[in-house]
């Protein structure tokens, strides 16, 4: 993949987590429930600040697996691994679960689509 394709891609990337944010925040206020938040100890809209580290692992795991190259799984590892000791750090227990599963998730949606891929192209 020549560097503008990446490059594209990146910002591909960077949308969907952007766009996904306020979305995965009200999946994470449906599965775990609201948070009181305030204006000095947190943000106003403590869902957005999940819902960013959702959308960025589901969305980072699909990506690297469905386009990564040949060292794809060493750089997923460390992409989620770096997310989910910041959650451990922070002492979100729930969220670390949270953000594990949508990582699997992520990372078994793209398997699925390179593995149908591999069909259509025996097939052809």
């Amino acid at each position: 993949m020549n560097k503008r394709k990446k490059y594209l891609l990146l910002i591909i990337l960077i949308l969907l987590i952007i766009y996904s944010i306020p979305y995965s925040g009200k999946l994470y206020e449906l599965i775990i429930g609201h948070k009181a938040g305030g204006w000095f100890w947190g943000p106003s809209h403590p869902e957005y600040f999940e819902g960013f580290f959702i959308s960025f692992m589901f969305f980072v795991s699909f990506f690297v697996t469905f386009f990564g190259g040949i060292k794809k799984y060493r750089n997923l590892l460390i992409i989620t691994g770096i997310i989910l000791f910041f959650d451990l750090f922070l002492g979100a227990i729930e969220e670390l679960v949270i953000d594990f599963c949508f990582a699997l998730a992520g990372w078994l949606l793209a398997e699925l689509g390179l593995r149908a891929l591999r069909k259509v192209k025996r097939e052809c």
